[in-house]
């Protein structure tokens, strides 16, 4: 039986990584946000241990992860499935919203990096993250969120480049649109935003505000990968005997992620404004 931390592992891929590990026999030890996310994961599974993190104080994660890890007789992987995503214009985006994705989204992987890669190196383990196909292609209106992801898919190769002469894998698992709460709760504040538009808003952004809307909307309802799609690729990663780069996700993400390969900027602008246009 193997050890793994699943960081953030009460949200819709969180939960579905957790499940598939421990469907396979492994032990999970499921970090959380709050009281109300410890008691969902238990309720799923009363096996699972739970450890209380805020990814948005990375300093605070790395110590309070560091500490759970010592105590631990060994530690073959983790994944980390935590991210958050504000929706909005860069012009009008909060500057401390914005520090806060980046503390979520790539800083605490850093930290989560620095207090794993101790037992990881005596393990010979594994460390994946959850990226994004909006970390090789930005659209506007997810512009924070994409380039948050962008970060950490420099951070993940950097990663990757030392810690892998050590013997300790790095991944990173780049999914297209995924059906999640997350995404519902998008929808449902977008939906929101547009309809307290004031009338220079919605003459300079509102059609930006309702491309993205349809253009979720329609892959939510439609295309979007289940959350088990990703976590059978974490567990993939994790488990594999010769785990790979990276792993991409549904048919959306092959899509964006060849078309950032080969076409030109102005090509790849043209798309998303026909995206966004429907």
């Amino acid at each position: 039986m193997a050890t793994y931390i699943v960081v953030a592992g009460a949200g819709g891929v969180g939960s579905s990584t957790v499940a598939a590990l421990r469907a396979g026999g492994h032990r999970v030890i499921a970090t959380v946000l709050n009281e109300a996310e410890d008691t969902a994961v238990r309720k799923a599974d009363d096996s699972v241990e739970t450890l209380r993190i805020d990814l948005s104080d990375p300093q605070a994660v790395r110590t309070v992860l560091a500490r759970q890890i010592d105590q631990l007789d060994t530690l073959d992987g983790v994944a980390v499935c935590g991210a958050i995503a504000p929706l909005g214009p860069l012009e009008s985006a909060d500057l401390e919203t914005a520090r806060r994705v980046f503390d979520v989204n790539v800083l605490s992987d850093l930290a989560i990096y620095q207090a794993a890669l101790p037992a990881l190196r005596k393990s010979k383990g594994r460390l994946v993250m959850v990226s994004s196909m909006s970390g090789k292609a930005s659209m506007a209106f997810v512009g924070v969120y994409s380039s948050s992801k962008f970060a950490l898919e420099g951070l993940g190769d950097a990663m990757r480049r030392e810690a892998t002469p050590q013997g300790v894998s790095i991944s990173l698992v780049l999914p297209g649109g995924v059906k999640t709460p997350m995404v519902d709760a998008q929808l449902r504040d977008n939906a929101a935003a547009i309809e307290s538009l004031s009338a220079e808003e919605d003459a300079r952004y509102g059609s930006l505000y309702r491309g993205f809307q349809a253009a979720a909307k329609a892959s939510h309802e439609g295309t979007a990968s289940p959350p088990e799609a990703v976590a059978e690729a974490i567990v993939e990663a994790l488990t594999s005997e010769d785990p790979q780069p990276r792993y991409l996700v549904g048919d959306d993400a092959g899509q964006l992620v060849g078309a950032a390969g080969s076409l030109s900027d102005r090509d790849m602008d043209a798309m998303f404004a026909q995206m966004f246009a429907g």
